[in-house]
Protein backbone atom coordinates (compact mmCIF):
# COMPACT_ATOMS: atom_id res chain seq x y z
CA UNK A 1 0.00 0.00 0.00
CA UNK A 2 1.27 3.61 -0.69
CA UNK A 3 -1.02 5.09 2.11
CA UNK A 4 -4.39 5.57 2.84
CA UNK A 5 -5.89 2.26 1.47
CA UNK A 6 -4.70 3.59 -2.03
CA UNK A 7 -3.30 -0.08 -3.28
CA UNK A 8 0.39 0.08 -5.04
CA UNK A 9 3.95 0.41 -4.46
CA UNK A 10 6.28 2.97 -2.09
CA UNK A 11 9.81 1.57 -2.36
CA UNK A 12 12.89 4.10 -1.32
CA UNK A 13 16.73 2.68 -0.85
CA UNK A 14 19.98 3.65 -0.72
CA UNK A 15 22.82 2.43 -2.68
CA UNK A 16 26.73 3.10 -2.05
CA UNK A 17 28.73 1.95 -4.68
CA UNK A 18 32.59 2.18 -5.52
CA UNK A 19 32.29 4.07 -8.60
CA UNK A 20 31.70 7.24 -10.29
CA UNK A 21 28.33 8.74 -10.38
CA UNK A 22 29.02 8.92 -14.37
CA UNK A 23 29.81 5.17 -14.30
CA UNK A 24 26.75 4.14 -12.58
CA UNK A 25 24.52 6.64 -14.91
CA UNK A 26 25.99 4.50 -17.78
CA UNK A 27 25.19 1.35 -16.43
CA UNK A 28 21.69 2.05 -15.78
CA UNK A 29 21.36 3.66 -19.55
CA UNK A 30 23.37 2.05 -22.39
CA UNK A 31 25.09 -0.73 -20.52
CA UNK A 32 21.90 -1.56 -18.66
CA UNK A 33 21.17 -4.85 -20.51
CA UNK A 34 24.81 -6.26 -19.67
CA UNK A 35 23.88 -6.73 -16.06
CA UNK A 36 19.75 -6.85 -15.98
CA UNK A 37 19.25 -9.93 -14.61
CA UNK A 38 18.01 -12.55 -17.40
CA UNK A 39 15.35 -14.17 -14.82
CA UNK A 40 13.74 -10.49 -14.67
CA UNK A 41 13.37 -10.09 -18.72
CA UNK A 42 9.87 -9.99 -19.37
CA UNK A 43 10.08 -11.76 -22.54
CA UNK A 44 12.36 -14.57 -21.82
CA UNK A 45 15.42 -15.51 -21.44
CA UNK A 46 16.24 -13.88 -25.11
CA UNK A 47 15.40 -10.53 -24.37
CA UNK A 48 17.51 -7.30 -24.47
CA UNK A 49 17.10 -4.52 -22.53
CA UNK A 50 17.42 -1.05 -23.99
CA UNK A 51 17.49 2.65 -22.72
CA UNK A 52 19.12 5.63 -24.24
CA UNK A 53 20.13 8.68 -21.57
CA UNK A 54 17.53 11.21 -23.39
CA UNK A 55 14.40 12.65 -22.52
CA UNK A 56 11.39 10.73 -24.12
CA UNK A 57 13.52 7.65 -24.42
CA UNK A 58 11.88 4.48 -23.87
CA UNK A 59 12.95 1.48 -21.86
CA UNK A 60 12.65 -1.12 -23.94
CA UNK A 61 12.47 -5.22 -23.98
CA UNK A 62 12.65 -6.93 -27.51
CA UNK A 63 12.27 -10.52 -27.05
CA UNK A 64 12.84 -13.59 -30.02
CA UNK A 65 10.17 -13.87 -32.48
CA UNK A 66 9.16 -10.01 -32.04
CA UNK A 67 7.55 -10.09 -28.70
CA UNK A 68 8.73 -6.93 -26.71
CA UNK A 69 7.42 -4.59 -23.95
CA UNK A 70 7.83 -1.07 -23.32
CA UNK A 71 8.81 -0.71 -19.75
CA UNK A 72 8.54 3.46 -19.07
CA UNK A 73 9.92 6.55 -20.83
CA UNK A 74 12.03 8.76 -20.01
CA UNK A 75 10.50 12.08 -18.08
CA UNK A 76 13.24 13.53 -16.59
CA UNK A 77 16.55 13.60 -17.04
CA UNK A 78 20.15 15.25 -15.52
CA UNK A 79 23.36 12.97 -17.18
CA UNK A 80 24.64 11.86 -14.05
CA UNK A 81 22.81 12.84 -11.41
CA UNK A 82 19.48 11.26 -12.31
CA UNK A 83 17.12 9.77 -14.62
CA UNK A 84 13.63 9.63 -14.09
CA UNK A 85 11.16 6.69 -15.69
CA UNK A 86 7.90 6.55 -16.16
CA UNK A 87 5.65 3.56 -16.49
CA UNK A 88 4.86 -0.44 -15.12
CA UNK A 89 8.35 -0.90 -15.22
CA UNK A 90 7.29 -4.43 -15.31
CA UNK A 91 4.98 -4.58 -12.27
CA UNK A 92 1.77 -6.06 -12.66
CA UNK A 93 -1.47 -4.47 -11.79
CA UNK A 94 0.24 -1.14 -12.41
CA UNK A 95 -1.99 1.78 -13.43
CA UNK A 96 0.65 4.32 -13.47
CA UNK A 97 4.15 4.41 -11.98
CA UNK A 98 7.65 5.93 -12.00
CA UNK A 99 11.43 4.87 -10.60
CA UNK A 100 13.50 7.61 -9.70
CA UNK A 101 17.70 7.14 -9.81
CA UNK A 102 19.21 9.86 -7.97
CA UNK A 103 23.34 10.06 -8.39
CA UNK A 104 25.09 11.99 -5.31
CA UNK A 105 28.88 11.67 -4.81
CA UNK A 106 29.80 9.75 -1.50
CA UNK A 107 32.89 9.29 0.21
CA UNK A 108 33.52 6.38 -1.31
CA UNK A 109 32.41 7.58 -4.84
CA UNK A 110 28.52 7.36 -5.29
CA UNK A 111 25.19 7.18 -3.53
CA UNK A 112 22.39 5.90 -5.78
CA UNK A 113 18.92 6.65 -4.35
CA UNK A 114 15.91 4.95 -5.64
CA UNK A 115 12.29 5.30 -5.37
CA UNK A 116 9.43 3.20 -7.22
CA UNK A 117 6.16 4.28 -6.84
CA UNK A 118 3.11 2.79 -8.55
CA UNK A 119 -0.72 3.38 -8.34
CA UNK A 120 -2.84 0.01 -9.06
CA UNK A 121 -4.28 -2.94 -7.88
CA UNK A 122 -1.16 -4.67 -6.68
CA UNK A 123 -1.17 -7.11 -4.03
CA UNK A 124 -0.02 -5.55 -0.44
CA UNK A 125 2.76 -8.67 -0.58
CA UNK A 126 4.54 -7.40 -3.26
CA UNK A 127 5.65 -4.44 -1.70
CA UNK A 128 8.28 -7.18 0.21
CA UNK A 129 8.97 -9.16 -2.84
CA UNK A 130 9.68 -6.01 -4.59
CA UNK A 131 11.82 -4.13 -2.49
CA UNK A 132 13.90 -7.24 -1.89
CA UNK A 133 14.22 -7.64 -5.85
CA UNK A 134 15.43 -3.94 -6.25
CA UNK A 135 18.13 -5.10 -3.64
CA UNK A 136 19.27 -8.17 -5.83
CA UNK A 137 19.10 -5.94 -8.80
CA UNK A 138 21.17 -2.55 -7.06
CA UNK A 139 23.18 -4.48 -4.79
CA UNK A 140 23.65 -7.67 -6.34
CA UNK A 141 23.60 -7.59 -10.19
CA UNK A 142 24.55 -4.01 -10.77
CA UNK A 143 27.39 -3.98 -8.38
CA UNK A 144 29.13 -7.09 -9.79
CA UNK A 145 28.53 -4.98 -13.66
CA UNK A 146 30.54 -2.17 -11.75
CA UNK A 147 32.96 -4.24 -10.02
CA UNK A 148 33.74 -6.15 -13.43
CA UNK A 149 32.56 -9.30 -12.06
CA UNK A 150 30.80 -11.41 -14.22
CA UNK A 151 26.69 -10.90 -13.84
Amino acid sequence: MIGHGVPGLDIRQDHEFVATAAAVFAALTIGLDAWWPVSLRLTGQGGHMHLEPELGAKLTELGPGGSGVIWGVVDAIDPDRRIYIQGWFGVRGVVAGRVHFDLEPSPSGCRLKLVHQAIGPVPEDQNTRYRQMWREILDGALRRYLTGTAV
